[in-house]
């Protein structure tokens, strides 16, 4: 059992590594593309309607897309129930969203245009990822990474062929086209045409699709709270300074998303192999050992990424937004965090304690929206600069108040064991890097080498002990 659990979560891993970091990767450097054609207030207009879009979805969705992967992995549940929620799930409630649309320009002024548009980058984004979501709970990892890469492929082409005439729009309608596309390929792929099932049918089991409503909706506002963190900066550096200061933030913080993509690739494989961990006392042995190694790969990847922030913007980006490289030190301590608390939410899926993830996600948003009221003004009042950084500093400050209270909160239901004092030496060394690079103080060409050097010899032995446990248990 614990061989193939091992071996399981290594192979699905490198699976998703194969098809998603390909696909991420060339969505990365499509970079200097975007920041050549757009300007600076276009990549600030668009950043700002893809991202409030994302925002939708879960709302609209109901959060049914994390109970369609959470309940589809149980070998128990009756597999038609799961899809069919999903399903009707989504199409009620984008019902619900087209009926308010035509007040959403009025609450905000950049979707006037473009509010057709939105909605049917929510509509497909949504049905995409039940589509893949369930491919996936089916056991179709393949299928799914191959979707990933198939996708970004065909978004890359029509971006190419649609950004230079239709700016803007040409962008959403790129997403939207390519979602579309690749999530009815999904659908008869997997032949998921098979698992729609009336409600009024006398086999559609409610108790289940009640428990998945019960699953998912406290995820509803603590994805939006998730939005908040992420997001609300973006829309408070547009209110208090400019589109302009935005699309500065909204570059800078692509360079972060290596380490979420590089981390994706695992989250995809671990939700599975954790689910499947019934054993409470090897479940605390096996998350034990993936978090030292996955911690210690966090950091490491977090400071050689601070490590060579500006040297990559020198040709990731126009000559226009070569400046934002200065928000990526303090953006990639937020994302080191945010990633440390993904990790441990996965304490709550397990458990089914999808209350906790909310909460402590609804106080990280607390934390985020106040800090950028009151950050944003006070610091971009100085220069607008300094506001868009201030955001950076809120939301590094709130991703490490939420790791912290996981860390604490998951012991009540998972023992994690913890090397405390690694953890606390490589935050510290990480913190003193990203100033130093920042600030760019005196010697910092070898201080900041030094230190990356430094949390490498710390982390490594980690690393190397738990690849070795893995492999040879595997």
């Amino acid at each position: 059992m614990a061989q193939n659990r091992y071996k399981k979560l290594l192979s699905n891993t490198l699976v998703f590594a194969i098809g998603t970091f390909s696909s991420k990767v060339l969505v990365f450097l499509m970079l200097p593309y975007y920041t050549n054609i757009l300007s600076t207030g276009e990549y600030g207009t668009v950043d700002a309607l893809i991202n409030v879009g994302q925002l939708m979805i879960p709302i609209a969705s109901v959060g049914i897309n994390n109970a369609v992967i959470r309940f589809g992995l149980e070998n128990e549940s009756d597999k038609k129930t799961v899809f069919s929620n999903g399903l009707y799930t989504i199409l009620t409630g984008f019902a619900v969203l087209a009926v308010i649309s035509p007040l959403l320009p009025h609450i905000m002024d950049f979707m006037s245009g473009y509010t057709i548009a939105v909605l049917a980058f929510v509509l497909a984004s949504s049905l995409r990822t039940l589509c893949i979501q369930f491919a996936l709970s089916l056991g179709y990892s393949k299928m799914y990474a191959a979707n990933g890469i198939l996708n970004t492929f065909l978004n890359i082409t029509l971006n190419i062929l649609l950004l230079p005439h239709l700016r803007v729009m040409g962008y959403i309608l790129a997403n939207v086209i390519s979602d579309l596309v690749m999530g009815l390929l999904c659908f008869f792929m997997a032949k998921e045409y098979r698992y729609i099932r009336s409600p009024l049918s006398k086999k559609y089991d409610r108790p289940l699709a009640k428990r998945m409503r019960q699953y998912a909706l406290p995820l509803v506002p603590q994805t939006v709270c998730q939005w908040i963190i992420n997001m609300s900066d973006r829309y408070m550096i547009i209110f208090f300074i400019n589109t302009e200061a935005n699309g500065l933030y909204a570059a800078a913080n692509k360079i972060p998303n290596i380490l979420l993509i590089v981390a994706n690739l695992f989250a995809d494989a671990w939700q599975i192999s954790a689910v499947k961990e019934s054993d409470p006392k090897e479940q605390v042995d096996f998350f034990s050992k993936v978090l030292g190694a996955y911690s210690s790969i966090a950091f490491i990847g977090s400071s050689g990424l601070i490590m060579v922030s500006k040297f990559v913007m020198t040709f990731m980006v126009g000559e226009d937004f070569f400046i934002s490289w200065r928000f990526i030190p303090i953006l990639t301590l937020a994302t080191t965090f945010g990633l440390l608390s993904t990790f441990l939410a996965s304490v709550y899926m397990v458990k089914l304690r999808s209350k906790n993830s909310m909460i402590t996600t609804v106080i990280c948003a607390v934390v985020n929206l106040s800090l950028n009221a009151i950050l944003i003004p006070l610091l971009g009042s100085i220069d607008p600069f300094y506001g868009a950084l201030g955001a950076g500093i809120a939301t590094f400050i709130s991703y490490f108040v939420l790791f912290l209270i996981r860390a604490i909160n998951t012991q009540r239901y998972l023992k994690i064991r913890w090397n405390i004092a690694k953890t606390v030496v490589s935050v510290l060394i990480l913190f003193a890097q990203a100033l130093y690079m920042s600030l760019q103080a005196p010697f910092w060409v070898i201080v900041v080498p030094a230190l990356f050097v430094l949390l490498f010899i710390i982390n490594a032995r980690e690393i190397l002990m738990s690849v070795n446990k893995l492999l040879r248990r595997g």
